[in-house]
């Protein structure tokens, strides 16, 4: 009996480490790491070419490996410009309508408080003062966010592009090493006894929970793309603010692109703007329809992840990791489950 109290309290101290070591590993070593396994995807994927072209017209793989990553990344930084170029005249835009949109939405307000007085009998002045004071503690907060104390922050926020930028050049760096020396680095890692596990683990985790997060970016991707071009054609101004807005959306588990669309679809009605209401419950159709045609395919039907496990681990991500949870929560999730289950700690 007591042997088995002893077992029982290891296993559950193994676990309570594994869960930890998790965490703390997704939490501070993941960010430091990021950029090599960035480089090593890019170097298993460039690869093939640069050996390719080695042996046909004996160019060294690092230089082929160098021009293939100049392109890459002068390609994305291009479309990564224009759409924040794009998306900040957007924003810019906004604000400087911050009066009209003042104005609209105080008739918008007034006009439904008139609908609830006239279907509820609730006065439309009582209805429209409780709207408006919670308007105004929402502008509060805002300006607080604004104030003199989060200029801090803005220092924080110049100091994280640093970050990124260094990131990249050491991205680019370590690649081409990689692919210089690929041969040798895997059969290193294939040589190491005490990585059989790790390799356990990734292989397990690579066909599961990668391969769902990979379908989910492609799908959001997919979905925030055709939500802006919708919009653009319904003639919104800030078609890719709500475009990729609505990629995310999309991206949660059991909620979707609907929670916006089909409000925006009645304030478009209200407004008389009939072309626009269809507009944005096509787009919901037309998204839904996307994704339960592109999530089979992707997925292939093999994972079985249950949808309110993925909401809990991405909320419970996000409390953790911040913005980056919706990508580390699940992640982070399966490690802990696929570590347990490779060292049989789980009943």
């Amino acid at each position: 009996m007591v042997r088995k109290l002893q077992i029982e309290w290891k296993r559950r101290l193994t676990i309570g480490g594994i869960i930890a070591g998790v965490l703390l590993g997704y939490r501070y070593l993941f960010p430091v790491v990021l950029p090599f396994l960035a480089a090593w995807i890019l170097a298993s994927w460039l690869y093939p070419a640069t050996v390719k072209v080695e042996k046909r017209w004996k160019i060294k793989r690092t230089l082929t490996g160098s021009l293939l990553l100049a392109v890459i990344f002068g390609i994305v930084g291009l479309l990564f410009y224009l759409g924040i170029a794009e998306l900040f005249s957007q924003i810019k835009t906004a604000v400087s309508n911050y009066y009209v949109f003042e104005n609209w939405f105080g008739n918008f307000v007034d006009h439904c408080c008139q609908m609830l007085e006239n279907i509820t009998g609730i006065g439309a002045g009582q209805s429209r003062r409780y709207v408006l004071t919670q308007v105004n503690n929402i502008q509060e907060q805002l300006v607080q966010a604004v104030s003199p104390q989060t200029i801090p922050k803005i220092f924080s926020g110049v100091k994280n592009i640093l970050v990124v930028f260094s990131g990249i050049v050491v991205v680019f760096i370590s690649t081409v090493l990689i692919i210089g020396d690929m041969e040798n680095l895997r059969k290193k890692i294939w040589d190491y006894h005490w990585l059989v596990g790790t390799r356990h683990v990734l292989r397990r985790l690579k066909k599961t929970t990668v391969t769902y997060l990979k379908a989910q970016v492609i799908i959001m991707t997919l979905v925030a793309v055709v939500c802006a071009a919708g919009l653009w054609i319904i003639k919104s101004p800030y078609f890719l603010i709500f475009g990729i807005g609505l990629g995310v959306l999309d991206a949660l588990p059991l909620i979707g692109t609907g929670m916006f669309l089909y409000p925006a679809g009645v304030v478009y009605l209200i407004k008389g703007n009939t072309f626009a209401a269809i507009g944005c419950v096509l787009l919901d159709v037309v998204t839904s329809f996307l994704r339960e045609f592109l999530e089979p395919r992707l997925l292939g039907g093999k994972l079985g992840i249950s949808p309110i496990v993925v909401l809990a681990a991405v909320y419970i991500g996000f409390f953790l990791f911040g913005a980056w949870g919706v990508i580390l929560g699940p992640l982070a999730f399966s490690t802990i489950y696929e570590i347990g289950k490779e060292w049989d700690v789980w009943d």
